[in-house]
């Protein structure tokens, strides 16, 4: 299945209505909620996405719709976070994602995506992109960059990992009663938490829960240009969890353009996708014609070579 990110016109169009019907007319098969959905619109959505003639819901992130007291344009900021080391900050955000998972099942879509957080470090991220922008990607010094923004992150890890595994103990337990996945992501800075071992370490506790791996093309790959990790690294580790993958294309270090219209190689990319799994178009940027194309592209190369 290829479906389409309200994250597209969220921003662009308060009303829920329209919005659905700008989305409907892009012909995707189905329309994923994304965080930036406000509870005004997620109310006018709700008839359409449950009307059977319609296309269906399939993905919802936490946390939508939008927490209160939080802007459209303030979304892709957590304002709290699962990995707090705040015990009543961590407990409301466990609060707010069941919000969403309740939501989920209300809408009857099976797949809540989550945001785990952060390690509360400072973010040395300007150290690479500043190196990467000057071409200095395969040099010494920006490798030094790296391993020193990486080890300021060691020091602080751990306590926000265990505040995680706290709190996926306890998503984890509430999606087995109400028959969901909830999916953890690839994300794309270095002190977001999970990084590349920490997802072998969540599933390695909660093997057999309901929680799945949900990849971000465009993450690993933004991760990969800053010399974190291997962008085909996360679905040769984690393919047996694999559940759901987000379609961004990537111009330099900028995301959220339409598949297509970046750096990414489109072709290698989806070799590495299985064909069972969710795929959905996350973008920012882009008219109409741009995103149909794109929708194009990647049912091309979602068919199977018999049918080419």
């Amino acid at each position: 299945m290829l479906a389409i990110s309200t994250m597209w016109n969220a921003l662009k169009q308060p009303d829920g209505a329209a919005l659905f019907d700008a989305l409907k007319e892009l012909g995707f098969e189905a329309i994923a909620l994304s965080r930036h959905l406000t509870l005004e619109q997620v109310e006018q959505l709700k008839p359409m996405l449950q009307d059977i003639g319609q296309i269906p819901p399939c993905a919802i992130q936490n946390f939508c719709p939008i927490l209160p007291r939080t802007s459209q344009s303030e979304a892709e900021t957590d304002k709290i976070l699962l990995s707090s080391l705040d015990n009543d900050e961590r407990q409301e955000a466990i609060r707010r994602t069941i919000q969403t998972m309740e939501l989920a099942v209300e809408m009857e879509i099976t797949t809540v995506l989550l945001r785990l957080g952060e390690v509360d470090t400072y973010d040395r991220s300007y150290l690479m992109t500043e190196l990467y922008e000057y071409g200095e990607r395969e040099f010494e010094a920006f490798s030094r960059k790296v391993t020193e923004a990486t080890e300021w992150r060691k020091r602080k890890e751990a306590k926000h990992r265990d505040a995680v595994m706290r709190s996926l103990d306890e998503l984890n337990e509430r999606a087995l009663k109400m028959e969901l996945h909830i999916a953890i992501e690839n994300r794309p800075h270095y002190y977001q938490i999970p990084n590349f071992d920490e997802v072998g370490l969540f599933f390695g506790e909660f093997y057999g829960s309901p929680m799945r791996y949900w990849h971000d093309v465009g993450h690993a790959a933004l991760q990969e240009k800053l010399g974190l990790c291997w962008s085909h690294q996360w679905l040769e580790a984690y393919n047996e969890h694999l559940i759901g993958v987000t379609l961004h294309d990537m111009q330099e270090l900028e995301p959220h353009h339409p598949p297509g219209a970046g750096d990414l190689e489109w072709d290698e990319l989806f070799t590495q996708l299985p064909s069972d799994v969710l795929k959905v178009v996350e973008i920012q940027h882009g008219e109409t014609e741009t995103v149909m194309q794109a929708r194009e592209l990647c049912e091309s190369l979602m068919k199977p070579q018999d049918e080419e």
